[in-house]
């Protein structure tokens, strides 16, 4: 499986390369959760100065916070969507990086837990 996603730009000198887009093939089989790992170790994000990155992850929906002081990305839902339910062409699973700047990570993870993106 392929996997294509894109990433914000930090700063300036990083617009060049924007829109800082990879492809990688991923093992065939993953849940969305050994997903967005695969994808986090493969984005090799830009730390800043200060140490406090912050950045969501979204396929569809948002699916993880990733924080430059966090050993690992946290998911967002408790019940993570489908792989088939994810932003997909023939060819890869699409997905993005947001960055959120220096905001509170645990903000940034509690605003989406809440985020309704249809009506029930």
């Amino acid at each position: 499986m392929k996997a294509y996603f894109t990433r914000d730009s930090v700063a300036a000198g990083d617009d060049g390369d924007a829109p800082n887009a990879l492809e990688i093939t991923v093992v065939d089989g993953l849940n969305v959760e050994q997903l967005v790992h695969a994808i986090c170790r493969a984005a090799k994000l830009p730390s800043i100065s200060g140490g406090k990155a912050t950045w969501c992850l979204a396929s569809r929906v948002p699916l993880a916070v990733i924080a430059q002081q966090w050993p690992a990305p946290r998911m967002i839902g408790l019940m993570p969507p489908k792989l088939s339910e994810l932003d997909a062409d023939a060819k890869s699973i699409r997905l993005t990086f947001s960055y959120f700047a220096q905001q509170d990570p645990e903000t940034v993870l509690e605003v989406l837990r809440r985020l309704r993106l249809w009506a029930e």
